[in-house]
């Protein structure tokens, strides 16, 4: 009877013991606190803070033109068409049509832009020209003087095409305006060119 009894209350016992393993087992960890001290430091954060997604707080919105070129004004002339500009270009025109079209452009860049025997050759270059010495090209080059500037200014001459340029540093900045196309078109437009430059206001 006692054995009997003895075996009972172990088993009783036993019951017991996994019962109470059990409840460990269902409280011993928890992840809530966890997670609240992670949401908690996300809304701890700046709203002016860097997107993870993009380093630096660096946004989409950037462009290739410099935007803190001044305002430049100036008269278009007759007959000239004022076109969208490309994003490295501050103003762009189209005069004539078909085979007899021409290009004029306005470039600005801060300092210097470069040496004008570099920049000239360039030019002759894209017109199909070998490039010159650099006294060579200061032979070529022409002064215009405007009641705002004095602009230097070279006509180069293609086997076919033919460019017109002016160009002046102003206020820490170089100022390229550019007219090429067919020579006769060019030509046709070399009076206009000029007086749009002379008209430019900064």
């Amino acid at each position: 009877m006692q054995t009997s009894l003895l075996c009972l209350f172990l088993f009783v016992a036993g019951l017991v013991g996994c019962d109470n393993k059990s409840e460990i087992k269902v409280y011993r960890v928890s992840k809530a606190p966890l997670e609240e001290e992670s949401r908690q430091q996300q809304n701890a954060m700046p709203a002016n803070a860097p997107s993870p997604s993009m380093p630096g707080g660096m946004g989409s919105g950037m462009t290739t033109r410099d935007a803190s070129a001044p305002l430049l004004k100036w008269t278009k002339p007759e007959g000239w068409n004022e076109v969208p500009a490309s994003s490295m270009r501050y103003a762009s025109f189209s005069a004539g049509a078909g085979e007899e079209k021409i290009d004029t452009s306005i470039v600005t860049f801060p300092g210097e832009g470069g040496r004008d025997a570099d920049n000239v050759n360039r030019w002759r270059q894209q017109v199909g020209l070998p490039p010159m010495t650099e006294a060579s090209v200061a032979t070529q080059v022409t002064e215009l003087k405007t009641p705002e500037a004095t602009f230097s200014t070279v006509d180069i001459a293609g086997p076919t095409a033919r460019t017109l340029a002016a160009w002046t540093r102003h206020d820490g900045r170089v100022w390229f305006f550019k007219a090429t196309g067919p020579s006769a078109a060019v030509e046709k437009e070399k009076p206009n060119f000029v007086k749009f430059v002379q008209s430019v206001r900064f």
